[in-house]
């Protein structure tokens, strides 16, 4: 015979229900706090457990602003993913010079990310002494329409808030990361960032003994073509006004003025095969153009007192032109370079010191001065590259009769 529960029992039931959910919730966010998989919260470090963070791919603005918070480095690092996985803020040569680095650069983000993010640090009172900003020509290609500049209130900085915590603490997707930081403990070569921002990209090293870097730079370079052809092949709107890249970078320097840095622009150190796709591609002249563009607003800061310099680090060289490895090759391990638009910590170790004092030949320095003669002697390298039979010249002739069977 069956007995009916008690309203006393059901009550019962539910408040050890209701309980045992607020314990599990609540144990949930300890775990994840002490885990700590975004290193937003400044948990101890403990072995096997937390020591390597995960690479993830969202909250990465909040992540960055709350460490360089708590850091507040009188060096910084902007850009896109170039900048992130080439510069390392704790190369030696950054506290030789008595500095404290850190690397705010984000994949895929513009100078807008680069103007918000240092609005923000200056609004913390942590605006750093010396900025380093890596700027991209292919953001440049298209000449898009400005847009509204970023400021504080249109743009704040990212807070440790209430959405947070319910996205990123009390939720599934706080404990994947957390149990995601755990497994990465006992990886040989884990996708990770470090505390200040730098990606070394580690696990690109399976990828290159299972594939070679010639996949990664024939990959690259096809995804890069059909990118960049989209683009109409202008730096200015069709009006023939300022465009929004042009624009942000004005303002970027204009902050970097008002707070007392020292800036250096930074054009990247692209691989040979890049200069010899934008050479092909007709926009040789163009890249020439941007290059002046940055120049002028560089000239134009330090005219009003700013102290800014602009270095060229893509010219043919040495450095730029490392041999690619063969097809199939997958025991060669480059030097410089993952692929053509990536470079290594060691080519970005050249970069910082050379920006630094250190004696090295590597980039040119350009101002009013010498910026004609520099840019026509390195379209003539690029022009006298491509008209030989080299290796690189022949991948890249490949490369383009591929595009047009496709």
């Amino acid at each position: 015979m069956r007995t009916q529960s008690s309203p006393w029992a059901w009550a019962s039931y539910l408040r050890w229900m209701l309980t045992s959910l607020v314990i599990t919730i609540a144990a949930v966010g300890l775990f994840n706090v002490l885990v700590d998989p975004l290193g937003v919260f400044g948990s101890p470090r403990i072995a096997h457990i937390n020591v390597i963070k995960p690479y993830l791919d969202h909250h990465r603005e909040l992540a960055r602003y709350q460490k360089a918070y708590r850091l507040c480095p009188n060096a910084g690092i902007f850009g896109n993913s170039r900048a992130e996985i080439g510069f390392d803020p704790e190369s030696p040569i950054f506290a030789n010079h008595g500095m404290t680095a850190f690397n705010h650069a984000i994949p895929g983000t513009s100078s807008s990310t680069s103007l918000q993010q240092i609005i923000w640090l200056k609004n913390a009172k942590c605006f750093p002494k010396t900025v380093f900003l890596g700027v991209e020509f292919f953001d440049f290609l298209g000449g898009s329409e400005p847009q509204t500049l970023p400021t504080l209130k249109t743009h704040p900085a990212p807070q440790l808030d209430a959405a947070f915590f319910a996205e990123s603490v009390f939720s599934i997707t706080g404990l994947r990361d957390s149990l995601a930081t755990l497994f990465l403990q006992r990886s040989r070569h884990p996708a990770t960032s470090t505390d200040r921002g730098f990606n070394p990209l580690f696990n690109y090293i399976p990828e290159v003994e299972q594939s070679g870097h010639y996949t990664l730079f024939r990959q690259h370079a096809e995804e890069n073509l059909r990118r960049w052809t989209r683009k109409p092949f202008q730096l200015r709107p069709e009006n023939g006004g300022v465009s929004d890249d042009e624009a942000l970078l004005a303002a970027i320097l204009t902050q970097a003025v008002q707070g007392g840095s020292t800036t250096y622009i930074i054009i990247y150190p692209y691989h040979a095969q890049i200069r010899l796709i934008i050479e092909r591609l007709g926009m040789g002249q163009l890249f020439a153009d941007w290059k002046r563009m940055v120049v002028r607003l560089a000239e134009t800061s330090t005219d009003r007192g700013g102290r800014v310099e602009v270095w060229d680090f893509s010219g043919v060289g040495p450095e730029t032109l490392e041999a690619i490895p063969v097809r199939g090759d997958r025991k060669a391990h480059l030097t410089y370079y993952w692929e053509a638009g990536h470079f290594k910590k060691k080519l970005g170790d050249l970069v910082i010191d050379r920006l630094l004092g250190e004696q090295n030949n590597f980039g040119v320095k350009l101002d009013n001065g010498n910026i004609e003669s520099w840019l026509a002697e390195d379209r003539h390298r690029v022009q006298a590259l491509l008209s030989s039979s080299s290796p690189l010249v022949r991948e890249v002739d490949d490369l383009f009769a591929h595009k047009l069977r496709n």
